[in-house]
Formats: C-alpha cells, structure tokens, sequence
C-alpha cells in the first residue's frame, strides 16, 4: 500500500511538474532592450483641432489603434501609446499646460500580458480568456474560490492578474507622463480594489472587489490622487465590477486649470456631477463605446440604472444612442454644473472579435461636436482652452 501511494504521489509531482512546464512554455517576453516607435506619418493617425491656442492650456484626446499583439507585454503596450506622443510632440502640441485623455478600459486588456502566444491568435474574446485560465489554472482557482462578485470567471481574471496589470499600467504611463512632461488621464483599468500605497505606487486589495479605476498622472510621472471607480457600472460590467462611492470629488489642480473627471456612463447621472458642479474648469471622461452602429442605433434606455428624474423616458427606443449621448451626457450636464471645456474620448481597435469605432465628443465653450467614428485607425483630438 505505501509503494502504492509513493507511485500516486509521483505520479502527480510529475503531472504537476509537466503542466508548469507547458503553462511557461511559449509565453510573450519582454525585449532586454528599450523599444522606441516613432512617426513621421500623418495617414495613420487623424489629428482634429478645435479652437486658438491662448496659452491657458490644452486637452489632447488620444484614441489610440490598439489590437491584441499591444497587450502582449509592457514593452509593447509603451511603444504603440509612444507614437502618439512622438506625433504630438513633433508638432509641438505637448506642453507643461497639456491634459492627455485616454479611453476606458485602455489598462483593462493588459490581462493579456505576458501571456501563452496562442491567446493572441485567438479569434473570439471568449476563446482566448479559455486560453488563459488553462495556462494559469491554480492562479486562476485561487482567485475564483470565494470570488465576491456574482461573475465569478471575470472577477478571477482580473483579480489574479491584477497586480501586474496595475504595475505594467503604473510604469507605461508614468514613463510616457514624465517623458513627454504632460498630464496623463490614463484611461481606465480594472483592479481589485486599488489604492496609492505610502510611496505614491498603484497596489491592488487581495480579494478586493474590482472597480472600473481611473488613474491620473502628472508631469513628474507620479499618480495624482484620487483614484477614481466609476460609480455607475453598466449591466455588463455589473457582474464582476463593484460600485465606486458617490460622494467621491474627483477634482485635479492642473496647470492647465481645475480638472473633473468621471467614467463613461458616470456623465450620464446628475449624481455624479455634485462633488464637481462650480468646481472645474473643464471635465474630461474617459469611455468604451463599440462599434458604430450601437451609436446610430434605436437607444434602449439607462443601462445598469434606473433613468434620473429629468429623463424623458418616453423618448425610449425614438432617438438614437448618440441622441441619447448628446441629450443626457456631458454636452447637457457639464455646462449645468456650470463647467464649460471637456472632452470624453472613446476606444478604438480590435480585441479579439470585439471591434470598437470610438467617436470624441468635445466641449468647446458649450457648444457640443459630436465627431465621425475613428474607423481602423488612431486618432488625435486637441482642444485650446480660452
């Protein structure tokens, strides 16, 4: 019997043994040397400006082409954000005064990162996140067991990648903050429970909850506080993505002025204006979106929430989804809240089988532009404060 236990007890040193070696096996590496990509190239990149520059400062949207292969390290996930700085910079839009606005959920797909090649070959979302639970099973069953969150295969995902997508996503923007000596709005990522540790680091909470987090860099690269969690999830996010707090003031002292910020459909709900109302000069939002015909498409209504009290209801499946932007979101609230510059720049790329066409809607003065979709390719949006 105890020869018979010795043979099991080998048997599964072995298996556990070969499996760790395949999990490593074929895994995206970083190069031991510094990648730089520039540009000299406008065709890749759209570059739309609005208004004179008075020397009070600019927003600068940047909506950068991201495809899967990005995500496959941190080397790669600085080098395709690096083009649109080198761009910026040749024609001199980069100031001590500029406010650079990235899209939501831009950190998120770092989850991908370091991860089998295979995942990146992968056709649908849903085969390469099977792809990476396999290559990752006891990370992955750790994080899984006692999930807090109703979507317990999402939350593990990011909760057991979580520390290095918040130090991958800390070290890409503050080199490119420092470097290019702007402020960065990077976007969004989600992380379990995040929080600034005592010396200035992004770290994430063992078994916290995930928020939908944006983080804010400054010129000397360090993070900004606060933190901000988006407060109002969609039903998407609703299974693995907890409530950020409403009384949360997410206002920036910047040179370029008072700076508020919210997340996506966080603009839509005058709850979340009431920490900024009066308190800004300007209001940056940061979005996902998808592909363009949601935004030409009948709108469904308030997504996640019940619709706020000055919502006409009625209008339900009679105007658009962008009709539905423009009415209820920053174009209308923002200068309610008596702040009259923003910007909210939206996602585009490939991920896998999801395909995002981001628009920018910017504020200029009160006057709201809805531009056209940023189709295969990136896009720079500069707005002059006066």
């Amino acid at each position: 019997m105890k020869k018979f236990f010795k043979l099991l007890l080998l048997l599964i040193v072995i298996i556990l043994a070969t499996y760790n070696i395949w999990a490593e096996m074929g895994r995206a590496k970083e190069p031991k040397t510094k990648a730089i990509i520039a540009t000299d190239s406008k065709a890749r990149i759209n570059y739309v400006e609005f208004g004179i520059d008075s020397g009070k400062g600019n927003i600068i949207g940047i909506q950068p082409f991201l495809t899967v292969y990005n995500y496959s390290g941190a080397a790669n996930f600085i080098s395709s954000l690096r083009v649109y700085f080198e761009q910026l910079k040749k024609e001199n839009k980069l100031t001590a005064k500029s406010i650079v606005v990235l899209p939501e959920y831009i950190g998120t797909w770092l989850v991908a990162a370091n991860e089998k090649q295979s995942i990146y070959q992968q056709q649908s979302m849903n085969d390469a996140m099977i792809n990476l639970v396999s290559s990752n099973l006891f990370k992955f069953m750790l994080s899984y067991y006692g999930a807090p969150a109703k979507d317990k295969t999402k939350y593990a995902l990011f909760s057991m990648k979580g520390e290095k997508m918040a130090a991958i996503y800390e070290q890409a923007f503050s080199t490119l903050a420092k470097e290019y000596n702007c402020v960065i709005v990077a976007g969004s990522i989600a992380l379990p429970d995040a929080f600034i540790n005592s010396d200035g680091n992004l770290k994430v909470t063992t078994k916290g909850e995930i928020y939908n987090t944006a983080v804010v860099f400054g010129a000397d690269g360090k993070i900004i506080p606060p933190l901000v969690k988006k407060i109002f999830p969609v039903n998407d996010e609703q299974g693995f993505s907890a409530c950020g707090k409403a009384d949360q003031t997410p206002i920036y002292s910047t040179k370029a002025g008072k700076m508020a910020l919210l997340i996506c459909a966080d603009s839509w709900f005058p709850k979340a204006y009431t920490t900024i109302a009066g308190k800004a000069d300007f209001i940056v939002i940061p979005s996902l979106g998808g592909i363009d015909s949601i935004w030409n498409a009948p709108w469904d209504g308030y997504n996640g929430f019940t619709a706020p009290g000055d919502v006409d209801t009625t209008e339900y499946k009679k105007i658009t989804e962008g009709d539905a932007w423009i009415k209820y979101s920053m174009g209308k609230r923002a200068p309610a809240s008596n702040i009259h510059y923003g910007m909210n720049v939206f996602f585009t790329g490939n991920l896998w089988d999801l395909k995002t066409e981001g628009r920018i809607l910017v504020l200029n003065n009160d006057s709201l532009t809805v531009l056209a979709p940023s189709v295969q390719q990136g896009r720079i949006v500069n707005l002059f404060i006066r």
